[in-house]
């Protein structure tokens, strides 16, 4: 397999492999090995990332950027009677689980590739201190 250049990438550039759910530090190996569970390292260029958690991370960014996507609809929906308002209810609910089921893995990724990018202590390391 490929394996991209080492050296330490950009902010910017770790934060987009992990919306792609990719390895923060070579974009070659994949972040996740499930729909949330961590691959215990890339397969691209060994980084470790299994360790790192996102903890209550992810979900807080899934219900911001939903909550977001959704509100100028829901306003316009409810206010224009346009449709019934149990059609509406229906609709809006089942766009809020598709985006918060397609923006969740994403969200961890972003979390993750921030973590080892800003250098943050992982699971490992508090342990060892111990």
């Amino acid at each position: 397999m490929h394996v991209k250049s080492l050296e330490e990438p950009e902010l910017a550039t770790v934060l987009w492999r992990g919306v792609q759910l990719r390895c923060p530090r070579c974009g070659v190996g994949r972040l996740l090995s499930g729909y949330l569970r961590q691959a215990p390292a890339c397969s691209g260029c060994g980084l470790e990332t299994g360790d790192i958690r996102a903890d209550d991370g992810p979900p807080w960014l899934t219900l911001l950027v939903t909550g977001h996507l959704l509100a100028p609809f829901m306003i316009i929906a409810f206010m224009t009677n346009v449709m019934p308002m149990w059609l509406v209810t229906l609709l809006m609910a089942g766009l809020a689980v598709g985006l918060c089921l397609a923006i969740l893995p994403r969200a961890k990724g972003v979390f993750i590739a921030a973590i080892w990018k800003l250098g943050a202590q992982t699971s490992a390391d508090l342990t060892d201190e111990s």
